[in-house]
Formats: structure tokens, C-alpha cells, sequence
């Protein structure tokens, strides 16, 4: 009930970022305004507003914590990544190591992911206890794998999965963690450990967008289309401008193509080749197969080929070897759907 000034409560409670707001009830309606403020230099970092019914305040209650936490999160990681990366390597601390090398690990580029690697290497130098960093570096074999950069897919899987156990022991409580662990089962093939890990990635936080992704690929891969497509809309939902948005609406598309909705797999695919942040093959291999299934033959073809000069070894062997299937052939439609858009069996560039 009173004004506040920001910096000094940042000084007071020794916090760099401060959420305030305000409630106003009319009738039976209320009007709820937060902003997100880095108190150091007084930067409005988000803000919104929202206006409901007062039908239960407790589950009012419950729904904009939910909503506000899950807001703020991707946009509190977005500026803590600028702001590591523009501070020189030296001024570094193990926390803005490691955002930094997530700013690179967010790159989705051969190169950006050696430098996260380099990076969240020397963050757990600096903290050997920081689990995050453990469980990213794991992700970061992992998006090896899965974009075609791994010079050698065996060792790099398995990096990826002791990595992801270090981050468990660390701290077994750590969502990250086990949105990595959870990664790592899916390429081994084992989906119901990949799903359960990242239910628990989800239960233990609610709002972690990236684990409702990877928890939809699962859910794809084991054939449980219907719930991947629900887990893939709620990572959107939770957070519309995430760096891995564009995987979420690339794998919704396989989704669609796997139940038969051609249209809407198109739908995804388009929106994923719209995103300026996707990158790879996968994009074009997506757009590519949905062409073909709408008899668009000429245009998957030229998508097809685009796919594979981002990845000139890419075949139906290739997608096979990444793209694990719980019961053998799920993937059929879409391998389908490629071949008859000009994808080889095997590659000559293997």
C-alpha cells in the first residue's frame, strides 16, 4: 500500500531482478498488472495485464502465480543470456558462464555448440555443484546428435547421458536435469523412462516449456499422438518466443502426419520454416514430406533438397537411427512421404 522504489529494494533484499504489480476489482471482475524490472538499471524487462472473473479466488490464486512464473521465466533467462554475453569472458561468474553458454547452446549452430560446450565446462569448474550446467551440457550432445554434428553418435550419446547423471546426483530435484535425462532415454530408445523423466522435469516445474517439447517428441516416437500434440500446444503456450519453439512446431507437424491431418502437418511445417530462429534439415524435411502427401511433388522435392544440403548424409537410415520408434514402422508416413519427394534410402555422403 505504499510506493516503493525499486533499486533500493534491490538493495535491501540483494536481488537483481524485482516483479511488482497490482490488483483493481470491479464487480466481479479484477484487473492484475505485473511488471518484471532489473533494478540495476531500472529496465522494464516484461510486463502485462490481465483481467478475469472472480469466481474462486483461490483458484484464482493458483492460476496467475502459474501464469505470471511461467511468463517471466523465458523472458528472465532471454536478458540474463544478453547480458553474460556482452561482459567480457574474464568478469565471469560460474552463473553467467553458464548463461553465456546457453546463449550459444540456443544458436543451433555446429560451432555455438562447442562454445556452449567450452563454456558450461568451465561453469562447473567454477561451481562443480551446479547441476544445470551438467544437464545442458548433456542437451548439448544431444542437439549434436540429433542436427547431424556428432563425429561419433555412440560417444556422443553417451556423454550425454552421464552428464545428465551427474546433474541427478548433483541434484535430484534440478527440472533440468531430468529434461535431460529425459532426452537422452528418448535417443536410446527408451521411451517410457524418456516420458516418465520428463513428467517429473514437468512436475517440478510446471512452466518449463522446453520439457513439455521433449515430452511431446517422446510422446510422438511411442505413438501417443494425441498427447504429444497437447504437450507440444502447452510448450508454445507457456512460452511463445523460447529459442526451441521452432522444434516444438516442427515435431507437431510429424505428429500430424503420423494421425493422418495432412493440412494441419502443414500448418506446423510452414510455421516452423516462418520461425527466423529454425534451423537444419529438419525444417525442410517436414514442409518437404507434407508436400508430398498433398501431392505438391515438385515443391517437396525442392524442400527435400534444401534438406539435404543442410545435411548431405541425410537418408531414411539416417532419420531412422534418430528418430527411435517405440514399436517398429510408426514412422512409416513420413518415410513414406520422403521417399516419394527424393530422399535416398541411404547416402552416398555417409
Amino acid at each position: 500500500g505504499q510506493a516503493v522504489e525499486v533499486k533500493q529494494v534491490s538493495q535491501e533484499l540483494g536481488v537483481r531482478y524485482v516483479l511488482e504489480g497490482s490488483v483493481r476489482k470491479a464487480g466481479n471482475r479484477v484487473r492484475i498488472t505485473a511488471q518484471l524490472i532489473d533494478a540495476t538499471t531500472g529496465r522494464h524487462v516484461w510486463a502485462e495485464r490481465f483481467d478475469r472473473e472472480i469466481e474462486d479466488i483461490f483458484a484464482l490464486q493458483d492460476e496467475m502465480t502459474q501464469t505470471i512464473i511461467a511468463a517471466v521465466e523465458p523472458e528472465l533467462g532471454a536478458v540474463e543470456r544478453e547480458r553474460a554475453q556482452s561482459k567480457a569472458p574474464e568478469s565471469l561468474d560460474a552463473w553467467e558462464t553458464y548463461q553465456r553458454g546457453l546463449w550459444h547452446m540456443w544458436g543451433y549452430d555446429n560451432q555455438d555448440n562447442a562454445d556452449a560446450l567450452r563454456l558450461l565446462a568451465k561453469a562447473q569448474e567454477l561451481d562443480p555443484k551446479f547441476a544445470p550446467a551438467f544437464a545442458y551440457e548433456s542437451y548439448c550432445h544431444y542437439m549434436r546428435l540429433i542436427m547431424g554434428w556428432a563425429e561419433d553418435s555412440e560417444e556422443s550419446l553417451n556423454t550425454a547421458l552421464s552428464a545428465a547423471k551427474k546433474a541427478l546426483l548433483i541434484d535430484d530435484r534440478d527440472a533440468v536435469a531430468y529434461f535431460a535425462i529425459g532426452r537422452a532415454y528418448m535417443m536410446l530408445g527408451q521411451h517410457d523412462a524418456s516420458i516418465d523423466a520428463l513428467e517429473t522435469s514437468i512436475s517440478l516445474n510446471p512452466s518449463f516449456a522446453q520439457a513439455y517439447h521433449g515430452l511431446g517428441k517422446s510422446l510422438t516416437l511411442a505413438g501417443r499422438l494425441e498427447e504429444a500434440k497437447e504437450a507440444l500446444s502447452q510448450s508454445e503456450r507457456l512460452s511463445p518466443r523460447d529459442p526451441i519453439l521452432w522444434a516444438s512446431t516442427v515435431v507437431h507437424s510429424l505428429a500430424c502426419i503420423l494421425s493422418g491431418d495432412s493440412e494441419e502437418a502443414l500448418h506446423w511445417a510452414e510455421r516452423t520454416i516462418r520461425n527466423p530462429r529454425s534451423k537444419g534439415y529438419w525444417p525442410h524435411a517436414l514442409l518437404g514430406a507434407c508436400l508430398a502427401i498433398l501431392g505438391r511433388v515438385e515443391e517437396a522435392r525442392a524442400e527435400v533438397r534444401t534438406a539435404i544440403e543442410h545435411l548431405p548424409e541425410l537418408s531414411i537410415d539416417y532419420l531412422e537411427k534418430t528418430l527411435p520408434t517405440k514399436e517398429p514402422g510408426a514412422l512409416s508416413p513420413y518415410f513414406e512421404a520422403l521417399r516419394s519427394a527424393g530422399l535416398p534410402d541411404k547416402s552416398a555422403a555417409a
